[in-house]
């Protein structure tokens, strides 16, 4: 009960307790605004709460589409350790036996040029010619490769030192120079090349005439003397077969196999490739599980209360409900790229339900895998591939992403810059090899890289984005610093702040309210005791008159 000091001193006043009264007056004017305000804080706090569940469920979802991806539903087996084996395309592989042995990796060419006082030690102007070829077996004869073309390189006042000739060199594709202290006073110049026979390099010098002495760099008649290891191709035989590759990573041996020659091999490595229907439902099954209990946690949150549930917290969101029906429109919707026709998750054997949770058949899936091994793929792992041989196409980037479809790529000369994709035109160069290297950089095509060589080339290009790929975009488009939730959280926090300005000119007007009132009830008292006091005086004075006995 609310003490009325006031009244408590004042005897000759009304006897009212002004204070209750005030106060009651004050909350019956104040409370609806009072309440609906702190109905409303309480309401996005709950929701920014809300946000941060549904960021974390999201969450799930991405961790398990980032591990799966790369997945392959090829077993691979090699009982040494000399040779690793993977799957780089599995729209290429089929199941896979071999015997392999490795009887000499692929090296490069190295080349030590010593005696040099000092990093900066001067070399001498002139110009450096860089032929590249093999050398035969004592290193004296070089016979140039007609497939790569001859570089050169100026020696004059700007890069005149040791550390100047091994940039210019370094600057040339397929050569790699440095400056190293021998530890003994002296520095030398190393020059390494590519691995592979075809990738030596011969230099020839020519002199400027007023300042001698760049010869000192021209292998042209004693390679032997200054090559300290000789460029050489991998040597390997698969079930018997002589081969030869210009690198021990070798990517055209077998359709959809990457093949990794670590060292020599003193008998045939058995390695073993086939498809394992159980791993591959496993993985499918477990993104079913994750995703239905993602499902279920959103729907708890976005619950509507009716039929005596419990209302969710987020339960008129039309963020989160938004989020919802993308979810499941991501699962049933098309996957252009892997094929001519676009493919679509659900033939794996995935079901949605009415209530938007999936279901996953193993005996669906079985038969379906086991006629299209790929839809494995077009779940996990996006796939870049061309129709042409002499056409290679990838996506490595991690910023870029095309999207998923069917191209058409047109060489119209073999300059390097004169390739299109779709009618959108490619950055490219060509290497001294003849190889010539494209990139996406714009619009559909964004992220995609190509190699082609030979004559002009055309070539259907598939890109196919996975489920799993489209899924991870889509979260981190949600979940981001910048994405919908941070965006729906600023929002709310944004509206508590004004919320609570709301409240505080409310406390503001109750104060002024109360004062008001106060004032108002102790005037009323004032005269309240001044009619008693009048009163008390009247009826005195009337007594006074009356007579005495």
């Amino acid at each position: 009960m609310t003490v009325d000091y006031l009244s408590a001193i004042n005897k000759q006043g009304s006897g009212l307790n002004i204070t209750q009264i005030v106060d009651s007056l004050v909350q019956a004017e104040t409370a609806p605004a009072a309440s609906r305000l702190q109905s409303s804080i309480d309401e996005k706090n709950a929701a920014i709460s809300g946000y941060g569940l549904i960021a974390a469920e999201l969450g799930k979802l991405k961790d398990y589409a980032v591990s799966a991806q790369g997945t392959s539903s090829y077993e691979i087996t090699s009982d040494n350790s000399a040779i690793g084996v993977k799957v780089t395309d599995q729209s290429l592989t089929k199941p896979f036996n071999g015997k392999l042995t490795v009887s000499q990796l692929a090296s490069s060419q190295t080349l030590e040029f010593s005696g040099f006082s000092s990093k900066a030690a001067a070399i001498n102007k002139g110009s450096v010619n860089i032929d590249f070829g093999s050398w035969s077996n004592d290193g004296t004869t070089f016979t140039a490769d007609a497939a790569q073309s001859t570089q050169s390189l100026s020696i004059s006042d700007s890069n005149n030192t040791l550390v100047g000739l091994a940039d210019a060199l370094t600057a040339i594709s397929g050569v790699n120079a440095t400056v190293t202290d021998k530890g003994d006073g002296t520095f030398s110049l190393i020059v390494n090349t590519e691995t592979g026979a075809k990738n030596a390099i011969r230099l020839r010098v020519t002199e400027d005439s007023s300042d001698a002495g760049l010869a000192t760099f021209d292998t042209s008649s004693n390679n032997q003397t200054k090559q300290v290891v000789a460029a050489t191709d991998a040597s390997l035989t698969l079930n018997g077969v002589s081969i030869t590759r210009s690198t021990n990573t070798i990517t055209d041996l077998v359709d959809g196999y990457e093949f990794k020659l670590n060292s020599t091999t003193s008998s045939a490595a058995s390695i073993l490739a086939s498809v394992n229907s159980n791993s591959a439902f496993t993985k499918v099954k477990d993104f079913v599980d994750i995703f239905n209990s993602v499902n279920s946690s959103i729907d708890e949150l976005t619950n509507k209360g009716l039929e005596g549930t419990e209302k969710g917290i987020l339960a008129r969101d039309v963020v989160v409900s938004g989020i919802k029906r993308e979810l499941r429109s991501l699962v049933t919707s098309s996957l252009p790229g892997f094929e001519d026709n676009p493919r679509y998750i659900s033939e794996l054997g995935i079901k949605t339900e009415r209530d938007g949770s999936l279901s996953l058949s193993e005996n669906d899936f079985n038969k379906a895998f086991a006629n299209e091994p790929i839809l494995f793929d077009v779940m996990i792992n996006s796939l870049a591939r061309s129709n042409n041989p002499s056409v290679k196409v990838s996506h490595t980037s991690t910023v870029l992403q095309p999207k998923g479809g069917v191209y058409n790529f047109i060489e119209t000369a073999t300059d390097g810059d004169s390739a299109s994709l779709d009618g959108i035109s490619l950055v490219g160069n060509t290497s001294s090899s003849g190889i010539r290297s494209y990139a996406g950089v714009s619009g559909d095509i964004s992220g995609l890289r190509l190699e082609s060589s030979g004559v002009s080339q055309s070539a259907t290009i598939y890109y196919g984005q996975s489920f799993l790929s489209k899924l991870t975009d889509y979260i981190d488009d949600v979940i981001s610093p910048v994405g919908t939730l941070a965006s729906s959280s600023a929002k709310a926090s944004s509206s508590i702040s004004e919320y609570s300005e709301d409240q505080a000119k409310l406390d503001e007007k109750i104060a002024s309210m109360t004062e008001r009132y106060m004032s108002q009830f102790s005037a009323m008292e004032s005269a309240v005791t001044g009619f008693k006091k009048t009163g008390e005086f009247l009826t005195g004075f009337i007594d006074s008159l009356k007579p005495k006995d």
